[in-house]
């Protein structure tokens, strides 16, 4: 056995090949794992795509990609890992979890402070990955009791821009629109290009990419990155207002362009949620896709601390120091400190999605004294403001 390890550039067609025996088996299909994610398995990334060889081929692979994103401003070094294969004869050596471990210790050294794993297998629950976040899935449908106001749309043309002949104009409207979103994935201009482009190849769904825009008379107003199958639609990424987005999406359903839309919302669209509500439009609150672990905590606290400017009162904030160590992550002000010892806690706290009480967290205060009830209130005060934190939708066009 060698690696696990980098894999080499010579070694790609062979990871290309190990990575479409396990995940696209379906034959004939013509698409395959290098098509769906370039960025994954690029060149430039090739230190991120590790191997474990057997008589000179890769038999266990697993890949990751280093993204920053901006929360309110604030930047966070996110890695998105995926594309986890081992040929079925290699399988129960524990290759994958040796393969993962190997990413962990390589992201400590990368300032990697938050991973997201598309999946939410055992693997990955042994590393502390774990569901964290709420969005709200809704569906759209053709219903001739569907009487919901609509005029807000006359002041915006709906119409489909093709991904492949893209003008100049219309891809940097697209651009600048996400780039105006206040949770987002950094996306470089070419970066850009190439996720619309390769994410076409998607095959989760056999259906057709389409982006359709909600244009005004200067820009636009939104846009959604959707799958349309049969005429029935998911979004699989969007910016803009979310509000017009599902308006948008009930007008095309009215005009028989679509029979079916689903969709998603993270809990600060909060415009879009109540119109729903507001419109008997159901939301299924569920977690987000996949799993999340906090690769370094006190970095991804720093990293946000000035998020926590703007919403809490300086004195505290001024004061508040991060935690990591045997017994759990946490906060300290002063002689007095706040641990989470259970990975789900501390993704509910921090992401939301559960409930986290005064119950679940150990106190503790300098020589030995017990906490009194202000100082209990001090922390709660603190997380009921500040937390959950915005987060990114993983399933994006950035998801691996």
């Amino acid at each position: 056995m060698e690696g696990p390890r980098a894999a080499k550039i010579e070694e790609l067609p062979l990871i290309e090949k190990l990575s479409n025996t396990v995940f696209r088996s379906v034959p004939g299909d013509g698409q395959t794992m290098f098509q769906e994610f370039p960025d994954l398995f690029s060149v430039e990334n090739i230190e991120n795509v590790r191997v474990i060889v057997e008589d000179g081929i890769p038999v266990s692979n697993i890949n990751y990609l280093i993204r920053p994103v901006s929360i309110y401003g604030c930047t966070v070094k996110v890695a998105s890992l995926g594309a986890v294969a081992t040929l079925e004869e290699y399988r129960g050596r524990g290759y994958a979890t040796a393969l993962l471990d190997d990413c962990l210790e390589r992201m400590g050294t990368q300032g990697v402070q938050v991973l997201l794993i598309s999946g939410n297998r055992r693997l990955y629950r042994n590393i502390g990955s774990v569901p964290a976040g709420l969005m709200y899935n809704f569906e759209l449908i053709s219903n001739d009791e569907m009487e919901v106001d609509l005029s807000e749309l006359d002041r915006y043309t709906i119409r489909e821009i093709d991904i492949e002949n893209c003008s100049d104009d219309d891809f940097y409207k697209l651009v600048k629109l996400y780039r105006d979103e206040n949770v987002r994935f950094i996306r470089g201009l070419d970066e850009f290009k190439v996720l619309l482009l390769s994410r076409k190849h998607l095959r989760k769904i056999n259906d057709e990419k389409k982006i359709i825009v909600v244009e005004g008379k200067e820009e636009f107003a939104a846009y959604m990155y959707m799958g349309v199958n049969e005429k029935n639609g998911y979004i699989y990424d969007c910016a803009g207002s979310r509000k017009l987005l599902v308006k948008a999406c009930m007008k095309l359903i009215k005009e028989n362009i679509l029979k079916r839309v689903n969709g998603r919302l993270l809990p600060y669209h909060k415009e879009a949620i109540e119109f729903c509500r507001a419109s008997n439009i159901n939301l299924n609150e569920s977690r987000l896709i996949g799993t999340i672990k906090i690769v370094d905590f006190i970095g991804f606290m720093e990293a946000i601390k000035q998020y926590f400017y703007e919403i809490y009162n300086k004195e505290f904030v001024d004061k508040l120091e991060f935690v990591s160590n045997e017994k759990g992550e946490g906060f300290k002000v002063g002689d007095k400190k706040c641990i989470i010892a259970s990975k789900e806690k501390l993704n509910d706290l921090i992401f939301g999605g559960g409930n986290v009480t005064k119950e679940d967290l150990i106190w503790e205060k300098g020589n030995g004294e017990c906490f009194l009830d202000s100082d209990y209130e001090e922390f709660m005060n603190f997380f009921e403001k500040v937390f959950p934190i915005p987060f990114i939708d993983p399933y994006s066009l950035n998801y691996i």
